[in-house]
């Protein structure tokens, strides 16, 4: 039975006798180019050292870049590297976090709030703030705009990222990281 996660398409490397070329670029174990040889040779080389022809490329000129080395170490640095790049893209990536709150929430509250949004900030991710408008408070939205300069002022290293929106009944804006001038 074969192995799945190698039976993929994409992740088929050639090696050895599935090269379908009749010259190769050759590279040998130690990195030296050898150049444009038969596949017959470069197949001999790599068996006199006892390792693999590993097709690494197709090549600009339609001749594939093969290289002299061991298969199984080959698949493996290469599920490495794109293990390593994925979790890198993983941890750049910047998230955003939601807080919500009523106009009529009380400044302690806010206090909270405010708090765990500048955290939240210094650990880099966004904080979209909501403010949720029940029942006649939507006819005062000048209230849900206080109560939101007032949760502003509360967080140091918040800025808008654009103008404050309605939407619906929910008030929300998006907060940044403050970038702090040295002057």
């Amino acid at each position: 039975m074969q192995n799945k996660k190698f039976n993929r398409k994409n992740d088929f490397v050639p090696f050895n006798c599935k090269i379908r070329a009749k010259q190769v670029r050759c590279i040998n174990a130690d990195g030296d180019n050898l150049g444009i040889i038969p596949i017959e040779e470069a197949l001999s080389i790599a068996g006199d050292s006892k390792l693999d022809l590993v097709q690494i490329s197709n090549g600009k000129d339609g001749v594939p870049i093969c290289r002299i080395t061991d298969y199984g170490k080959y698949k493996y640095d290469i599920s490495k590297r794109k293990k390593e790049s994925a979790r890198k893209q993983r941890e750049t990536a910047i998230k955003t976090k939601e807080i919500k709150f009523r106009p009529s929430t009380d400044t302690n509250d806010l206090q909270v709030k405010a708090t765990k949004a500048a955290a939240i900030l210094n650990d880099g991710d966004r904080v979209k703030v909501s403010i949720m408008f029940k029942g006649r408070e939507i006819t005062h939205k000048e209230v849900g705009m206080d109560a939101l300069h007032k949760f502003l002022e509360l967080v140091p290293n918040g800025q808008f990222m654009s103008p404050p929106a309605m939407q619906g009944r929910i008030l929300s804006v998006l907060l940044d990281k403050r970038e702090v001038s040295a002057t």
